[in-house]
């Protein structure tokens, strides 16, 4: 009898079981989530939903050949259910949840996820005939884990009256960065709208504030009948989160009205970057940067002694996940032994490893192979602008400007490097020949560091040219030398007129529209 039932569960049922099929069993259940389940492999954090959603995944425990497939199939589900909420926790860890903190800065709540939210809307689950689970799950930024998160929300909360019903702040133009709670900002840098203005019981229920990226999307019980409508001027100058609004708009949010306390906001913003890495999987050996990208890249390497009891796609699951882990060691230790100049690197920044390994967890897959000994390749990529500004690497602190300087039509700085031992850095510092300071990480505005870091790299003077970064009528000057100790990269002579522009790019050189040019290493 015990011989039939193994023979049957082990090798009749995957028979029928087509890798990642949906034919299985009669039991994947509808996806309540509205399709997202279609899209989920690992995991991200949807803005517009407010919400993480991620695969968790688990084998069958098929080590007692008496134990009904029912058994096992509910063991595996709560498997994957465990596997999900370790996969919210790695990817909670990369957001931000103010305009100044990430959330892997509370690692007592990240690490306790579970604590904080005990019962995770199942979008879809799928059995597999062996008794293998995928489960997709999401989970709300709103309840308790916001009030972990946000220790200070409502602690001065918005209650005046308006005539206005909400508020809709459109950044569609500006390359802002999503938080929990972000902040809107006066001209002169007072801040108008912040966690503190919140109810509890509104961060509980919905959230701080809502995202679209288009306006069609926006439901009027989110802002009322009589919203007001507002387009943010630039960035703050600290964070990408921070909004300034315009000089008229700031003085109605002064007020503090209680549609800010009630959490009646909708902020416009275009989609959220994604990363486009899947030519490189064929080609990367082992691990690279990606400067023009700004990439760090790593392939890892995972295999798994099988039983010979598991089917195609419970193998290809455990296979996955121990070359991710061997991914993830490395893209860790790649980014500690990044150089921020010439004497240091991000390892030796104040909390550099909790921040950037909640950086990791949200590392993008760019391709996988699986062979049939059980050994996985997987290809991963996470960016690495912004580094410095999430490692404590401050700039400027002055406003950016919504514009680019346009006296004598300078729109950007090109730095041509050939012929010398110049390496990409994160801060590199530029000079003139006689030593006066040209640009540094100093002269940016911290935001334009977090989205787009310090400098730019092109191989060429012509793709340079090309890149948006520096504008339509950059200046080109030739390097002459690089000292590796000083970390500075010496220009050539320039002329009075040429230094005089020069001088004269503070807002072009605060959005950091600087690009060296220099001949990488394509390993």
């Amino acid at each position: 009898m015990i011989f039939f039932r193994y023979i049957r569960r082990v090798l009749f049922f995957p028979l029928i079981c087509i890798v990642w099929s949906t034919y299985v069993l009669g039991t994947e259940t509808k996806d309540p989530c509205s399709g997202i389940s279609d899209h989920i492999s690992h995991g991200e954090i949807l803005w517009t939903e407010n919400a993480i959603v991620v695969q968790g995944t688990a084998a069958p425990n098929l080590s007692d050949l008496n134990k009904p497939i029912a058994s096992i199939k509910r063991d595996s589900q709560r498997a994957a259910t465990l596997d999900a909420y370790r996969k919210v926790a790695e990817i909670l860890a990369g957001v931000h949840v103010t305009s100044d903190t990430l959330a892997a800065e509370r690692p007592e709540v990240v690490s306790k996820i579970q604590a904080y939210v005990s019962n995770p809307q199942i979008c879809q689950t799928k059995f597999y005939a062996d008794g293998g689970v995928d489960i997709v799950v999401m989970v709300p930024l709103v309840g308790e884990l916001l009030k972990a998160l946000l220790p200070k929300a409502g602690s001065q909360v918005a209650d005046s009256k308006s005539s206005f019903t909400g508020l809709i702040v459109d950044a569609t133009h500006l390359t802002f960065t999503p938080a929990i709670a972000p902040r809107f900002l006066a001209p002169d840098g007072t801040v108008l709208f912040g966690q503190e203005n919140v109810k509890i019981e509104v961060l509980a229920r919905s959230g701080a504030v809502r995202y679209v990226n288009n306006k069609k999307e926006i439901q009027e019980e989110w802002i009322g009948n009589h919203p007001l409508e507002v387009r943010a001027v630039s960035l703050g100058s600290l964070s990408p989160c921070d909004l300034i609004l315009d000089k008229r708009d700031a003085v109605e949010l002064e007020k503090h009205p209680s549609y800010l306390g009630d959490g009646k906001i909708v902020i416009i913003t275009p989609p959220i970057r994604t990363i486009e890495c899947k030519d490189i999987f064929l080609t990367l050996s082992d691990q690279r940067i990606d400067w023009e990208r700004k990439l760090l890249l790593v392939r890892g390497f995972g295999k798994v002694n099988f039983s010979g009891k598991e089917d195609d796609s419970v193998r290809m699951r455990m296979m996955e996940r121990a070359a991710e882990v061997d991914a993830q060691r490395k893209l860790l230790n790649g980014l500690l032994t990044l150089k921020i100049d010439a004497n240091r690197t991000l390892a030796q920044a104040p909390k550099a490893k909790n921040i950037l390994d909640g950086v990791v967890r949200n590392a993008v897959r760019c391709g996988a192979k699986y062979y049939k000994d059980g050994t996985a390749e997987i290809v991963m990529a996470v960016p690495i602008d912004g580094l410095l500004a999430k490692v404590g690497q401050q700039g400027r602190s002055a406003p950016i400007s919504t514009t680019i300087s346009q006296i004598q039509n300078a729109t950007g700085l090109i730095v041509d490097t050939a012929g010398l031992p110049f390496e990409p850095i994160l801060s590199p510092i530029i000079l003139t020949a006689d030593g006066e300071t040209i640009y540094s990480h100093e002269m940016v505005a911290t935001a334009w560091i977090q989205q787009h870091g310090v400098v730019g790299y092109r191989e060429s003077i012509m793709d340079a040219k090309s890149d948006f970064r520096v504008g339509y009528q950059p200046v080109i000057i030739k390097a002459q030398k690089y000292d590796s100790r000083s970390n500075h990269l010496i220009l050539e002579p320039i002329d009075a007129a040429t230094r005089n522009q020069l001088k004269q790019m503070a807002d072009v050189f605060s959005q950091g529209r600087v690009i060296i040019v220099t001949t990488m290493d394509g390993n």
